[in-house]
């Protein structure tokens, strides 16, 4: 098959190592185009996220150390061969399809990768870089990941503080669209909490931080509005849902608080979510009627319970994957049969088209019309004589000895696979076998 997989991940690769290797989906074409010209590949495709740079090669065994080389200078980085990993043909493969379910994700079963993947192949294929053996690997791996989306519930869970965050709101809220959400603080895990929120169709989005240039960059990114955090106590009862992640020491939220916002909501409930440490909200406010709060140490639980449930799920999927590979490696064993197939009825085609001359030179004048239908008549007839033989050539090709049954039938027809048959094929899916690495 001569498939070849280089990269740098999450489990191997520290992350200053791996913000240096990322690139735009601009450089991974120019870097695609630079080994393509220099190594003579037969495909290639660059996936770079926050997590992983890999390269997915075609022609590129015997060149993998060269490839190693001109990689480390043009990152300028010469620890990369401490953390490189390559992969070859099947297992190759399989981690490509691993990679587009999600099960090779520092987050299992998450959904981003699958776009990043996709959106990478086709810049590739646009840009004339794929080759043919990738096409149908890549549309493989894509069809996979969707089996195991909906084969399984690897996705459904919660498995980040964040998201928990949202979906436990969705509990307490018989509809969460119509909910006016406060989010206090503007660093990562409050934008993370934001996006969940949003895709979900709050009705209104206020952001508040001590510096108030974040609050508004954030808001102005998701449509919300920005509130100076002095004027927190002034709008605060204005939210159905609180989420406060910030860097404070001491509680920015209290019982009194949050009294005086229920009294103003007149009996209209409240659901804070602390994922701040030290902790943004005081708890006693659970103790008031209306409010409901949980901090990080609640969203940890549902969030181990998930990843555990998701891990279950992994096994599910792997399987899915092995199937994929199974019916991916018949496929390529039935192209051996290919030449022959071709031969075969390259060959009765010759001789029917000789009967047909011959017949047509012993019957008198024919009209253009009857001698069109006599040879669409005997055509048809010698492609459904050699259709269930066609066939079958192609199930013997996923024997064993397979090479024996096709080397027979050639020499009870006296069939000689064209060279050109042949380099088409070979040219169409180098080295069809794929070799368990």
């Amino acid at each position: 098959m001569r498939f070849s997989v280089i990269g740098w991940n999450f489990r191997k690769t520290p992350v200053e190592v791996r913000d240096k290797l990322a690139l735009t989906p601009k450089q991974q074409v120019e870097l695609g185009e630079q080994l393509n010209l220099r190594f003579n590949l037969g495909g290639v495709v660059i996936l770079s996220t926050c997590n992983r740079t890999e390269l997915y090669l075609v022609d590129a065994e015997r060149q993998l150390g060269q490839i190693i080389e001109l990689l480390e200078k043009y990152w300028q980085l010469s620890e990369l061969r401490e953390s490189v990993y390559t992969i070859q043909n099947l297992a190759g493969v399989r981690h490509l399809f691993r990679v587009a379910s999600s099960l090779e994700s520092m987050v299992l079963g998450e959904p981003q990768i699958l776009g990043q993947l996709k959106d990478s192949f086709q810049s590739f294929k646009e840009a004339d870089l794929t080759g043919k053996l990738l096409h149908p690997l890549f549309t493989r791996a894509f069809s996979t990941a969707k089996r195991v989306r909906t084969e399984t519930t690897i996705a459904s869970n919660a498995v980040s503080v964040s998201y928990a965050a949202v979906e436990l709101a969705k509990q307490i809220f018989e509809d969460i669209s119509r909910q006016k959400v406060m989010v206090i603080g503007a660093g990562e895990m409050a934008e993370l909490a934001v996006r969940h929120l949003m895709s979900n169709g709050i009705s209104q989005l206020f952001v508040t931080n001590r510096t108030f240039s974040n609050a508004a960059e954030l808001a102005e990114k998701f449509q919300g509005m920005a509130v100076p955090f002095d004027h927190l106590q002034r709008h605060l009862h204005e939210a159905d849902i609180v989420i406060s992640s910030t860097g404070a020491r001491d509680y920015i939220i209290g019982p009194e608080l949050v009294k005086d916002c229920l009294r103003k909501r007149k009996g209209n409930s409240m659901f804070f979510i602390d994922i701040a440490v030290p902790r943004d909200i005081d708890p006693e406010i659970n103790k008031l009627h209306g409010a409901f709060c949980y901090d990080i140490d609640d969203l940890q639980s549902l969030v181990s319970q998930n990843q555990e449930e998701r891990k279950k799920q992994s096994i599910k999927a792997e399987d899915i994957v092995e199937e994929e590979l199974m019916e991916l490696e018949l496929w390529f064993k039935s192209l051996s049969a290919v030449p022959t197939i071709r031969s075969l009825r390259k060959a009765f085609h010759s001789m029917a088209e000789e009967e047909i001359e011959k017949g047509f030179r012993r019957m008198k004048a024919m009209p253009d019309s009857e001698r069109k239908a006599v040879e669409l008549m005997v055509h048809r007839l010698v492609h459904r004589l050699l259709h269930d033989p066609s066939r079958n050539l192609k199930e013997i090709a996923h024997a064993e000895d397979a090479h024996l049954y096709l080397e027979t039938v050639n020499k009870i027809f006296d069939l000689k696979p064209t060279q050109a048959n042949l380099e088409q094929l070979e040219s169409k899916q180098p080295r069809l076998k794929i070799i368990k690495s």
